[in-house]
C-alpha cells in the first residue's frame, strides 16, 4: 500500500464515518454547555442577592418598628412609674394619718386625709402642665 491509499483510507474513515462533524458538534455542544452552566451560576448568585436584599430590606423594617414602639412603652413607663411614686406618697400619708386617728379626731383625720390627697393631685397635675403648684386654682378659694 502507497501513501496515497492509506491517505484515502484515513479520509473515507474520517468523513465517511462523521468523526469530524461529531468532532465540531462535540466541541459546539460542550462551549454551549459551559456558557449555560455560567449563566446558570450568576443568575443562581442574582436571585441570592435578591434574597439577601430582600431579608435586609424585612428585618431594617422590623427593627425601625420596633424601635419606635420600644421609644412609646419607654415614655408610658416613665408616666406609670411616676404615677406609681405618687400613689406610695398618698399611701404613706394616709398610713400615717391613720394611726393618728382616735373616736375624738376622726373626722379632722378624715378631712386632713382629704386635704393630702387633693394636694397631692394639684401637685401632680402642676408637675404635668410644668407650671408651679401654686399657679393652680384652689376650688374652696375660688
Amino acid at each position: 500500500m502507497n501513501w496515497f491509499e492509506i491517505l484515502s483510507i484515513v479520509l473515507n474513515i474520517g468523513l465517511g464515518g462523521s468523526l469530524i462533524v461529531t468532532v465540531v458538534t462535540l466541541r459546539a455542544t460542550k462551549t454551549k454547555a459551559e456558557a449555560d452552566a455560567q449563566k446558570a451560576r450568576a443568575e443562581a448568585k442574582t436571585t441570592e442577592i435578591d434574597n439577601v436584599d430582600s431579608a435586609i430590606k424585612i428585618w431594617r423594617d422590623l427593627a425601625t418598628d420596633m424601635s419606635v414602639k420600644y421609644d412609646l412603652v419607654l415614655v408610658e413607663l416613665e408616666k406609670l412609674r411616676k404615677e406609681v411614686n405618687r400613689l406610695n406618697r398618698i399611701n404613706t400619708k394616709i398610713m400615717k394619718l391613720l394611726d393618728k386617728i382616735t373616736p375624738e379626731n376622726m373626722e379632722a383625720i378624715v378631712e386632713q386625709i382629704k386635704t393630702e390627697i387633693q394636694h397631692e393631685a394639684k401637685e401632680d397635675t402642676a408637675t404635668r402642665l410644668g407650671v408651679p403648684a401654686d399657679s393652680l386654682r384652689n376650688d374652696k378659694n375660688g
